[in-house]
């Protein structure tokens, strides 16, 4: 089974969403996010960083 299928199956998210996401052609909710991190096993972080001027 390939990680996209693995991701998908423990997220309900399709693959070609999934798929979407890895090349950075979509633009996924904070929901979304949040269940692909779980998906896989890990934690989602955001931070916000000072900008260099």
């Amino acid at each position: 089974m390939t990680s996209l299928k693995r991701v998908g199956k423990r997220t309900k998210i399709n693959q070609a969403d999934i798929s979407k996401v890895e090349k950075g052609i979509s633009n996924p909710s904070l929901n979304t996010l949040k269940k692909l991190a779980k998906g896989m096993n890990m934690r989602l972080q955001i931070k916000f960083v000072p900008m260099d001027d």
